[in-house]
């Protein structure tokens, strides 16, 4: 927690507390909830002032909505600093806050050009009125009821140094960043530990990366004949991944193809080699997830959604063998575990490997050059230099 210590003048408005809360983006309950919470534990009154930093371009319509209402319920003070990044926002969420400050270059999105709107932006600001859409000027100032500037501190500066009237109240507030006898602090506060976890997780690439590795960590546990800790770290994963589904509106045809894609990966697993049905199953696990996440609230890069995909198959097809070809040939106790064991064969895969099955369990084992083998006819499981021969 960073401290800076300040005193009031009176002016107009005596501000006894000050503080700044940093939201990235408002598309998650979470993000309500953490600033509802807050206001609730520091007890804000009248003359206090909280302000909120936003420096995000992820932001959903209804989650805004609710944000728009609890701001504007209160009765203290409210300054909004849009920034340090250059990023998108609701243009009715300005007309919140007692005080606005922009970062140059932050865009203001679904706007209303009524003549007001035109005189106090238009001259200053690239207007663009068919995307209805207001790019801020790199001329920093203090403008009719908005402030432009670099950094959050140099917002305060300009709050503590001129007298700005409140957009809502037209109050002014003057803040003396000297020394002086009345002392206080101004706290930057973010969301707590476990909402910024669910905040991480409804992220639509974070949500389909956790979902999809949880299940190719149970891929994993099913081949490598471990203690069940990859498939319990799997299943953890699942779970909390899926939970922004309900509040996001997940597309659940999406996850049903995903499904089919994972049962194609166990199978290709199961047969020990990779041919066109290891394409045909990245393939389709892409195209999941576009329909996973194609009636979504929150705007999902399809390149970085293939991306993940990608390197899903990577696990797929070189991580998991590898882990199971090491775990074979290094725990001696899966070894014997199909050692000596009768083992049908199934199909012939090349001239030095077979897939076979013991005990209705499919693996690869190697074959013996020259000696000739027959589909659907029983061999015994040997174990040479740590691998499996039939």
């Amino acid at each position: 927690m960073i401290n800076i210590i300040f005193s009031i003048v009176l002016t107009s408005i005596s501000v006894f507390q000050i503080n700044i809360f940093e939201v990235d983006g408002i598309f998650s309950s979470a993000h309500v909830r953490s600033i509802e919470r807050h206001i609730e534990e520091y007890n804000y009154e009248k003359e206090d002032l909280l302000i909120i930093q936003y420096s995000s371009k992820q932001f959903s319509s209804k989650k805004l909505q609710e944000f728009n209402k609890l701001i504007s319920d209160q009765e203290f003070l409210t300054a909004l600093w849009v920034g340090p990044y250059k990023v998108d926002l609701e243009f009715q969420t300005i007309n919140n806050f007692d005080f606005v400050g922009f970062t140059p270059g932050v865009n203001l999105v679904n706007v209303n050009f009524s003549q007001s709107v035109q005189e106090k932006y238009c001259y200053i600001n690239f207007c663009d009125y068919e995307k209805n859409e207001i790019n801020i000027s790199n001329e920093e100032g203090i403008y009719d009821d908005y402030i432009v500037v670099a950094s959050i501190g140099a917002f305060i500066e300009n709050l503590s140094t001129e007298n700005i009237s409140s957009k809502l109240s037209d109050q002014t507030v003057n803040i003396n960043l000297s020394n002086s006898e009345s002392m206080s602090s101004i706290e930057f506060i973010k969301p707590s530990l476990i909402e910024r976890f669910y905040i991480s997780i409804s992220n639509p690439i974070f949500t389909y990366l956790f979902f999809v590795l949880g299940f190719a960590l149970i891929g994993l546990e099913l081949f490598a004949l471990g203690p069940g800790l990859m498939a319990f770290i799997g299943g953890f994963l699942v779970i909390f991944s899926s939970m922004p589904f309900e509040e996001f509106g997940i597309n659940y045809f999406g996850i049903a193809l995903f499904i089919v894609s994972f049962i194609v990966y166990i199978k290709i697993l199961s047969r020990g080699y990779f041919s066109l049905l290891g394409i045909g199953a990245f393939i389709l696990l892409y195209l999941s997830s576009l329909a996973m996440f194609s009636s979504y609230e929150i705007r999902v890069n399809s390149f970085l959604l293939g991306l993940v995909s990608l390197g899903l198959a990577f696990f797929y097809f070189i991580a998991i063998p590898t882990v199971i070809r090491s775990r074979l040939t290094t725990d001696t106790s899966a070894m014997t575990t199909f050692e000596d064991r009768k083992a049908k064969i199934i199909e012939i895969l090349d001239n030095d490997a077979a897939l076979v099955e013991v005990d209705k369990l499919k693996i690869r084992v190697n074959t013996n050059e020259g000696k000739k083998y027959k589909v659907n006819e029983e061999y015994t499981i040997k174990e040479d230099e740590g691998n499996l021969v039939i």
